[in-house]
């Protein structure tokens, strides 16, 4: 008898024969017939191993998604706009919709470069405000109830501001020294132990200098600008701060002029530190200082 068997490789894809003949064989001494068994269980069989060598392993071939990051938390909505603009004299433009007084203070301290100190009373306040290009006093004047702002003053550019103080009426003023603050103080002495002889009145005093209110009048002969800056000092009672010895001389006569301006006029390497209390009108002196000449550039 013969058996055909037809399927198809998955490698060849051809038809194979199998062909089962009856004849006996012989096993071990004993001869066995395989004329009657049944086609069916080799069938089967056959199959079964045809399907284990021609059929592929199934795999998950697509690609991983990678796992999507989880959403970013959102940022809260800005409540204000700010913007300054610079030069001579700064400009403030400035639309907040109940923005906390910190937030404000803390753009305007990165926008100006100075420190911006919250009174106790404020810092826990929310404003809604708006105004456009407005001077910075007069900006500052309607963020708090008081203001003072310490400025840093020299020849040739505009006041420098390097604090700002937003309080409440009952809030501590702030020290003198809050913003200003000096790593040495030069004095000076004056007298002589020694007999004179007698002077002209008009060589009598090298160095006069007098305050009026605000205003100064300054009369210097070929004074070393040393004595200048420590009578200055003396008579607007601020401390004096002498940062290298300068051998520069003054020869000049200025009379009655605001001392935010008289003071710088006598040198470049001169700045003075005043305090502005905006709701007072008022103009304070801190501190005198002399500094070391800006370097040169080079090839200059």
């Amino acid at each position: 008898m013969v058996v055909s068997v037809q399927y198809f490789s998955a490698r060849t894809a051809q038809k194979v024969p199998a062909m089962i003949h009856n004849k006996p064989f012989t096993i071990k001494g004993k001869t066995v017939s395989v004329g009657r068994v049944s086609a069916y269980p080799l069938l089967i069989f056959v199959a079964i191993l045809v399907a284990a060598s021609a059929s592929p392993l199934l795999v998950n071939a697509m690609p991983q998604q990678p796992a999507r990051p989880a959403a970013a938390k959102s940022r809260p909505k800005q409540t204000y706009r700010l913007r300054i603009t610079e030069g001579h004299i700064i400009g403030v433009s400035l639309k907040a919709d109940k923005t906390k007084m910190t937030e404000i203070a803390a753009a305007l301290s990165k926008r100006l470069g100075a420190q911006v100190v919250l009174g106790p009373s404020v810092s826990k306040e929310a404003i809604t405000v708006e105004f456009a290009d407005l001077t910075l006093e007069t900006a500052m004047a309607l963020l708090a109830p008081r203001v003072f702002i310490d400025y840093e003053i020299k020849a040739n550019a505009p006041p420098a501001p390097l604090g700002i103080f937003l309080l409440g009426q009952d809030d501590p003023e702030p020290a003198k020294n809050a913003t200003v603050k000096s790593s040495s103080q030069a004095l000076m002495f004056e007298g002589n132990t020694e007999d004179e002889p007698a002077q002209s009145e008009a060589d009598a005093d090298p160095l006069q200098i007098d305050l009026d209110d605000s205003f100064l009048t300054i009369k210097s002969k070929k004074q070393l600008l040393i004595a200048v800056i420590l009578t200055i000092a003396e008579v607007l009672e601020v401390p004096a701060e002498i940062r290298y010895e300068s051998t520069e001389m003054v020869d000049v006569t200025i009379k009655d002029m605001p001392f935010e301006s008289a003071i710088p006029a006598l040198s470049p390497n001169i700045r003075l530190y005043v305090r502005a209390d905006l709701s007072k009108s008022l103009r304070m002196p801190l501190r005198v200082a002399l500094v070391p000449p800006a370097e040169k550039v080079a090839g200059q």
